[in-house]
């Protein structure tokens, strides 16, 4: 079997899932990337994985071009992720089987399908190819509710999501040297925009200081546009003592700092896509605490279990939620083994890839009476104000 996975690059976030495909002896694999990498994925700390000998560099002249074309028309199945829409068009003119990667297409609002721009991309994207051999792999909890509101059937949206390289750990023994932090570390790793909402977490922190809950410490890694903005608030609040701030790095040394770490918060708005890394975040057995409007929170959080979800933008919550991690060490511990087992049991690359693999090689892709959870089972239609007591 012949499978293509069309992106605009090759990145850490794809390149365990596409080492799967590769491992397959009966499949022949390749990863189409469109464009080169950008100078800011770079400036991240992102490696240049386009040169891999799987990797076919679509964006390398006409040949490139035509090759790519090739694949897109010929290949048994093709993932399209971020690729140009021309591609997916020279696939479904001859009706084979096809999957769509993608986070919620309605990021800024639902409302906004009624936008003529808005409601021909989607069409042109998805709705035009509902009736065909086309199957969506919901890289966000929303992604069918928004698509379902356009006219695409529910039956066909997957649940998937980015798959991280899982590190095999002995949980305990990390946790234990966890435990040897003089204070509760707390991190975020990431770019520090708008969307990330970063400045609520410090303004939790500031409750906390304000409540006499002093015994933590929150590590900010990354840079942009509101570095200079979260920097002022800790100033002005007097908080220097609690909060660092680091550049960006590489991803492996950001997997460090989690190793080191006993809380992660990721508290973005509805226009994050997934987060992978709050996957990474739980591999390296952080208790973590999740925006609930983050792609991945609805799946990869179970309520108090693995981790704790938060209601967007509700300080207080955030703040609740972090004070009881912080006063409970047992209990934090306890859920930071269960967030990595969630990981290492259910949400990684060998799964995700053997699922899908045997869905294509059975022609059973609707998954209903298949996968329960998971990767590849049904995706559940999720509102927005999905969690207890949202608006």
């Amino acid at each position: 079997m012949k499978i293509a996975f069309f992106s605009n690059f090759l990145n850490h976030h794809q390149l365990s899932l596409c080492q799967e495909f590769l491992k397959q002896k009966d499949i022949d694999f390749v990863f189409v990337a469109t464009e080169r990498i950008d100078t800011e994925r770079l400036n991240m700390g992102y490696e240049d994985m386009n040169s891999l000998p799987f990797v076919m560099r679509a964006y390398e002249g006409e040949n490139g071009e035509r090759q790519a074309k090739f694949i897109a028309e010929t290949y048994d199945v093709v993932i399209f992720g971020a690729a140009p829409i021309r591609f997916l068009k020279h696939r479904m003119s001859n009706d084979k089987l096809t999957f769509r990667f993608c986070e919620r297409p309605l990021k800024k609002g639902v409302w906004r399908r009624f936008i003529p721009k808005t409601k021909k991309r989607i069409n042109d994207t998805y709705i035009r190819y509902k009736d065909m051999q086309f199957y969506i792999l919901g890289a966000s909890a929303f992604t069918s509710y928004d698509l379902t509101t356009c006219g695409f059937d529910k039956q066909k949206c997957l649940k998937w999501g980015y798959f991280p390289k899982l590190n095999p750990i002995d949980v305990d023994a990390l946790l234990k040297e966890k435990s040897k932090n003089s204070k509760t570390e707390i991190l975020y790793a990431g770019r520090l925009i708008k969307l990330k909402r970063v400045i609520d977490s410090l303004k939790a922190i500031c409750l906390l200081v304000k409540q006499g809950i002093s015994n933590f410490h929150f590590t900010i890694i990354g840079d942009g546009e509101q570095k200079k903005t979260l920097q002022a608030y800790v100033q002005k609040n007097n908080l220097n003592e609690y909060v660092s701030f680091l550049p960006f790095m590489s991803p492996d040394k950001v997997r460090r700092y989690m190793d080191k770490a006993d809380i992660y918060i990721f508290g973005s708005n509805f226009q994050e896509g997934w987060g992978a890394v709050v996957n990474e975040a739980m591999n390296s057995a952080c208790a973590v605490i999740v925006s609930h409007a983050v792609g991945s929170s609805a799946y990869l959080v179970k309520q108090g279990v693995n981790g704790f979800i938060f209601k967007c933008g509700d300080i207080k919550d955030l703040t609740s939620k972090l004070k009881v991690l912080i006063n409970d060490d047992e209990l934090r511990y306890d859920i930071g083994r269960k967030a990595y087992y969630t990981l290492k049991e259910l949400w990684n690359p060998e799964t995700a890839t053997s699922r899908l693999l045997e869905l294509c090689k059975t022609g059973r892709v609707n998954p209903i009476d298949i996968y329960k959870e998971g990767p590849c089972s049904q995706a559940e239609i999720i509102k927005n104000n999905w969690i207890e007591g949202s608006k």
